[in-house]
């Protein structure tokens, strides 16, 4: 994953295109790799790139790894061999689960490729701006009734949403796939809908999940986060994450022009914690985002180093659902 890297005078704003590699971008950003950067450039600079890790040698070029291509020793990546629509997807859901796996999804992207398989669906999607990603499954447990082989559908995930607003919490949402017309039916409370699926190959290949040693670990309620994030958004667009391992204590603050905000989270007010001196700075805009889709009164465990990429962990729907958002830190060059 790959910082976000603001200057004094300027914040770089995010790209709005989902090509990787923009050709109207002034410059592409060099990607976190498992170390941080020591040497950050001053410029005022795009958003990261998820996909790409760049080196820069010692005479100041770049070496650029694609980390999208599926890994060719792999033959343990059997997902990366599923290309082809599932011969067989039927399933009956509650509506508050599948909107839920949905509407998380939605914070970040508008389609996104669903693999479906025997033991649940799975989506890996990144943002256009290549800084935040999601990482969610949904298991067969969480299924009222489920039978799929293996497969890959391309789903406009904001023509779903829409779909799926049809279905209160406890209705029963009925999914099938049409190996004829290869598209996806919905059957809601008496109501027939037949989805025009995407072509996946047009969607962005799901992202690598970078390997990380995270030194700071939390675990704390939604409603706590949702405090911090509310309070930071009234001085700045930025939002610090930062733990004193001497004080057992990890602050959330926001620095603005002429106002700061911190909250304080000592280990008494925390459900678990794993302390280390560190602290990291992320986009405001984003960590609302994905705050917003914590379900109420869920545990949120967060993980992050400084000036490394935060980790969002959390489940919902009894358990089966299993969801990890990974956001790029931005980095404060003088």
């Amino acid at each position: 994953m790959s910082t976000n890297t603001e200057s004094d005078t300027a914040d770089a704003q995010p790209a709005t295109t989902p090509n990787v590699e923009s050709e109207t971008a002034p410059e592409t950003e060099p990607e976190i790799d498992t170390q941080p950067e020591p040497e950050v450039k001053t410029e005022v600079e795009p958003e990261p790139d998820l996909s790409v890790e760049t080196d820069t040698d010692a005479d100041g070029e770049t070496d650029t790894e694609s980390e999208s291509e599926p890994d060719s020793e792999g033959d343990d990546d059997a997902e990366e061999v599923v290309t082809s629509p599932p011969q067989q997807f039927t399933a009956a859901v509650k509506g508050g689960a599948i909107k839920e796996f949905v509407s998380t999804l939605r914070a970040i992207v508008d389609e996104a490729k669903i693999r479906v398989g025997p033991d649940g669906i799975h989506t890996r999607a990144v943002d256009p701006a290549n800084v935040a990603m999601y990482d969610v499954s949904l298991a067969a447990g969480a299924f009222e009734s489920y039978d799929a082989t293996e497969g890959i559908l391309g789903v406009n995930l904001e023509r779903f949403e829409e779909v799926l607003k049809l279905a209160k919490k406890n209705d029963l949402v009925q999914l099938s796939f049409n190996t004829t017309s290869f598209k996806l039916v919905i059957h809601i409370d008496g109501v027939e809908f037949t989805m025009a699926l995407i072509d996946p190959d047009s969607i962005r290949k799901e992202p690598e999940i970078p390997e990380m040693d995270l030194p700071i670990s939390l675990t704390l309620e939604e409603a706590q986060i949702s405090r911090g994030v509310k309070a930071a958004d009234m001085v700045s667009d930025h939002i610090r994450f930062r733990c004193d391992e001497a004080e057992t204590t990890v602050y959330i603050e926001a620095e603005g022009d002429t106002d700061n905000v911190s909250l304080e989270l000592a280990d008494d007010d925390l459900a678990a914690l794993t302390a280390a001196d560190g602290n990291a700075l992320y986009s405001l805009d984003y960590v609302n985002d994905i705050s917003k889709q914590f379900p109420k009164g869920t545990e949120i465990t967060l993980t992050f180093g400084g000036d490394f990429p935060m980790m969002f962990e959390y489940q919902f729907s009894d358990g089966e659902c299993d969801v990890l958002a990974m956001l790029a830190p931005r980095i404060q060059s003088d």
